[in-house]
């Protein structure tokens, strides 16, 4: 009975500490990405902030907590709980099963040999650098533990990191960029093949003298490349018949924990057989990647993603002992590593990259993509400080509180560095290479689309009825402007420009994607003749003034009409200053420029004319002029940053291209395209007020604007 207890109360602390980890890892990462840096980093800060070494420890003067929220283990050899580092291990294992699922195999074969050999570069000299700092500056033999993980730990790359950058600034294609990517992916397989050699170095390293059986280092060797290659080459052999498998066992949620499922066994098998579990991930995710359900498990594994591994960038910050970076040495050996680091991989990628039609700009910034480390390089720290080597007769970490301090160092300045190199290079007018590349055999089908309104519809149309035909799709990119399909050994890019769909494809699909294309603007515009007759001004007119048929209200639209009000500023979204008694524009289109203007006036505007061509744009798809005198303009823009609208009353009426009845009251309203904002809801309120023919009339016998503001503001009266 005690000892359920006992496991009780252990759980019950376990979900207390994940939940201020989750909360930790929000917050932490949010404020990083304010600054413009990596979230991981602001998780990783989240770790050592609230972890054992800082306020972790702290008496809470809680029952069950006097020795901290994240105490010291007593007798263990992690400062966390076994569990907790358990939880955040499969944290470890999808964030490898997601990066092989996100590698684009078609981009790595096309770009392989320069790839290759900045790859080789990068990764020799990193190793060079960082094991050579051990043997010369801490007096490490070159077969010692410690030696050989410095040299790995400096030869990672983050490829997320770099992929942001290369997305920001628009060079993923360009021939800097896919060198980039596909180096950072041969420079993480032969990092994760080294580091298996090392894991099994360090099982037969002899405890006294020290000496290694090379025997031993040899066939290790051969079986990391035998079971690596082995198992890469089978996976992507079988890849369409695992998918096929799972596919078995739909919906796309069921068969994604499935491939999770197998990503976990293949870990498991790999960590039996001595190599890392994050290598048997990476595996499992590089063989799906080429299959078309690769788009689904990504999709689908979205949250157990984003919940499990903030939580183990979080727990590698809690090893990190924030005493030791008090420490001046600590410091002093983690700034020298950092710029080791730094120049191991500016010289190891540029010079290769030199020699393969690059020019000095483009190998600079070959060289510059592959200086951070980031989450790699954290999981490999993380490796060496949970495994044991034996010396002078003691069981010891391979990276002690003091080398994971110069390693933490080493990965935030890299890290940190990286991305204003990177941007500066980028941002140096000129090409990369001495030659232009010749182009490739795809071909770009292009389609235009009229306004953001309709090109969102039309994405959403298309995407669904690709779906239809079999293809299966990747998320919007961040800055929504790439789309991949695939369906089999099918594959193309929807590239979205600002008033252009651009299909990048092979010759074989232009006539499918031209006909799907078609088809979509048929389906639209039929949907669109099918509402057409629901959306004239008449129809419109009874939806919105005279919703409440006989002008009645019950007590349940009384009190819905009160509720509604109270989220409504009215005085913020329409100042004074911003009513006008007596507008001079005779139409509708004079109306909306001459309500602009104001708005433009009382500084309520970003950009004035993107909000006339937003309005007019709206205006242009239907009328806003409901009859009863009483127009609505409005529109979604990114003109305004905030919701704000202008009231208009035209004594002599302002006309209108549908020849309804002039309208007499004008209320123009903007707002944020991408804005959370009451938008509609103020709409409908203006509408409800409007409803009643004496709010209407009393507003167009008002002489002064306090007096229209007056009606419209909310009555907050029982």
């Amino acid at each position: 009975m005690e000892e359920n207890a006992n496991s009780a109360a252990a759980i019950a602390v376990l979900a207390i500490q994940l939940g201020v980890i989750i909360f930790a890892a929000r917050l932490c990462g949010k404020a990083a990405q304010k600054i413009k840096i990596p979230p991981v980093l602001g998780e990783l800060v989240a770790g050592i902030i609230i972890g054992p070494y800082l306020l972790g420890s702290l008496n809470l003067g809680i029952h069950g907590f006097e020795h901290g929220l994240f105490p010291i283990t007593p007798g263990s050899a992690l400062p966390v709980s076994p569990s907790l580092y358990a939880i955040a291990t499969i944290g470890s294992i999808i964030l490898l099963f997601m990066s092989g699922l996100e590698t684009d195999l078609r981009m790595f074969f096309r770009y392989s040999v320069a790839g290759t050999l900045v790859g080789i570069g990068g990764v020799l000299f990193s190793f060079i650098f960082g094991a050579g700092l051990g043997m010369v500056l801490l007096d490490y033999s070159f077969m010692d533990p410690r030696t050989l993980f410095l040299g790995i730990l400096s030869t990672a790359t983050s490829v997320g990191i770099t992929a942001r950058i290369l997305s920001e600034k628009k060079c993923m294609d360009s021939p800097e960029g896919t060198t980039i990517l596909a180096a950072a992916v041969i420079d993480d397989v032969i990092g994760i093949i080294c580091l298996a050699v090392v894991m099994g170095v360090v099982g037969i390293s002899s405890s006294k003298t020290g000496s290694v059986d090379w025997g031993h280092i040899g066939f290790i060797a051969f079986k990391s490349f035998g079971i690596w290659l082995g198992a890469t080459a089978l996976g992507l052999l079988l890849a369409h018949k695992i998918s096929g498998f799972l596919k078995f066992f739909r919906p796309s949620g069921a068969y994604a924990i499935l491939a999770l499922g197998f990503a976990l066994l293949l870990a498991g098998i790999f960590e039996e057989a001595g190599l890392a579990m994050i290598v048997g991930a990476y595996v499992m995710g590089l063989s799906l990647s080429k299959t078309d359900v690769a788009f689904s498990i990504q999709r689908s594994l979205h949250g157990i993603y984003n919940f499990l591994v903030p939580i183990f960038f979080v727990v590698m910050g809690m090893l990190v002992d924030v005493r030791c970076l008090t420490d001046v040495n600590v410091l002093k050996l983690g700034l020298l590593y950092s710029i080791l680091a730094v120049a191991a991989k500016l010289i190891g990628c540029a010079l290769p990259a030199r020699f393969m039609n690059f020019n000095n700009l483009g190998a600079l910034r070959i060289g510059a993509g592959m200086i951070p480390r980031g989450e790699v390089a954290l999981i490999i720290a993380g490796i060496g400080a949970t495994t044991y080597m034996t010396f002078e007769g003691k069981k010891i970490p391979i990276i002690d509180n003091e080398l994971f301090g110069v390693a933490i160092i080493m990965t935030l300045i890299t890290t940190l560095v990286a991305p204003p190199l990177l941007s500066f290079m980028l941002s140096i007018k000129g090409k990369g290479v001495k030659k232009d590349m010749p182009e490739r055999n795809l071909i770009h089908t292009v389609f235009p689309v009229p306004s953001e309104m309709v090109k969102d519809l039309v994405l959403r149309a298309l995407i669904d009825n690709f779906r239809k035909e079999g293809f299966r799709h990747s998320d919007l990119t961040t800055d929504g402007e790439i789309v991949h399909f695939r369906r089999g050994e099918d594959t193309f890019t929807l590239h979205i420009t600002e008033n252009n769909f651009d299909f990048e494809s092979s010759s074989t699909d232009v006539v499918l994607i031209k006909t799907v294309v078609y088809e979509t603007f048929v389906e639209l515009q039929q949907i669109l003749s099918d509402l057409k007759h629901l959306t004239g001004p008449k129809s419109l007119s009874d939806a919105v003034l005279n919703a409440s048929g006989d002008g009645a209200e019950n007590e349940t639209s009384a009190a819905a009409k009160k509720s509604e009000a109270k989220r409504i500023r009215f005085d913020r979204i329409v100042p004074v200053d911003c009513i006008v008694c007596d507008l001079k524009a005779k139409d509708m289109e004079g109306a909306i420029r001459e309500l602009v203007g104001v708005l433009e006036k009382a500084g309520r505007l970003k950009n004035a004319d993107q909000c006339i061509a937003d309005a007019l744009g709206r205006e242009n798809l239907q009328t806003t002029a409901l009859g009863s005198g009483v127009a609505l303009p409005h529109a979604r823009t990114e003109g305004v940053s905030e919701l704000v609208s202008a009231i208009g009353v035209s004594k002599a009426g302002c006309s209108n291209s549908d020849n309804q009845e002039a309208s007499h009251l004008l209320v123009l309203s903007f707002c944020p395209r991408q804005s959370e904002s009451p938008y509609l809801q103020y709409i409908a309120y203006i509408a409800s007020i409007l409803a009643k023919k004496s709010n209407l009339d009393e507003i167009l016998a008002s002489d002064t604007p306090e007096k229209i503001r007056d009606i419209f503001m909310p009555k907050t009266k029982n």
